[in-house]
């Protein structure tokens, strides 16, 4: 592992592109849209970001959070971005590393829901899970009723959801949550009709995706 000049090891995030977003490290630059992505009242309903989030926190996040957990193996966190500007879009990422599996998570800004950055995102996410990296299954935790979350791990091929109340632990308090599950050999297309609403009115308008991070709670 390389070592940086101050003695501290660094560690190594494979750039993943499709020439629309780039999969990358997130840098100081990222923490000002970092902070505001999770700010966002969809990002505080939907993920486990700390309520008030500031700059301070996303911060805390890219300097000391992620890097210790690629260096330990534990997480891995990319920035997504534009690959032609470099706005950052959001975060995504391989939570809960056990045995050959994990789960995604992801939230992205306002500014970026309904690009297509997330699906962009997540199917080069699970190109590098499951080829590199050797999974064999990836999993997906929408809190009830984030539809947007589970309609876009339904389009990436996650199979029916699985709903256990409680299961899901959100600043302190258990809430209800869908989990779904891909295999290393499943289509990464729809394998049932869509079963929830079809209407954008009916369902909210984010796709934060899984509740990990991009931030875990305050120390």
């Amino acid at each position: 592992m390389p070592v940086r000049p101050d003695g501290a090891e660094d560690y190594d995030v494979p750039v993943l592109t499709d020439g629309t977003v780039v999969l990358r490290r997130l840098e100081e630059r990222d923490v000002p849209q970092l902070a505001r992505n999770c700010a966002d009242p969809a990002a505080a309903e939907f993920t486990t970001v700390p309520l008030g989030y500031t700059e301070a926190d996303a911060r805390w996040y890219v300097e000391e959070f992620v890097p210790a957990a690629w260096r330990a193996g534990r997480e891995y966190n990319w920035a997504v971005a534009d690959a032609r500007t470099d706005r950052l879009h959001g975060t995504v990422g391989l939570n809960a590393l056990r045995g050959t599996t994990a789960d995604i998570g992801l939230n992205f800004g306002p500014h970026a829901r309904g690009t297509g950055a997330a699906e962009a995102a997540c199917r080069l996410l699970l190109e590098h899970a499951f080829g590199p990296l050797g999974l064999t299954y990836a999993y997906w935790m929408a809190k009830v009723p984030n539809w947007a979350s589970r309609k876009l791990a339904w389009r990436l091929g996650f199979r029916s959801p699985v709903r256990i109340d409680g299961f899901m632990e959100q600043r302190g308090a258990s809430v209800d949550a869908w989990i779904l599950t891909l295999g290393a050999e499943d289509p990464r297309s729809p394998q049932a009709p869509w079963d929830g609403p079809s209407s954008p009115a009916a369902a909210p308008a984010e796709e934060p995706g899984g509740p990990h991070r991009p931030v875990p709670p305050r120390p």
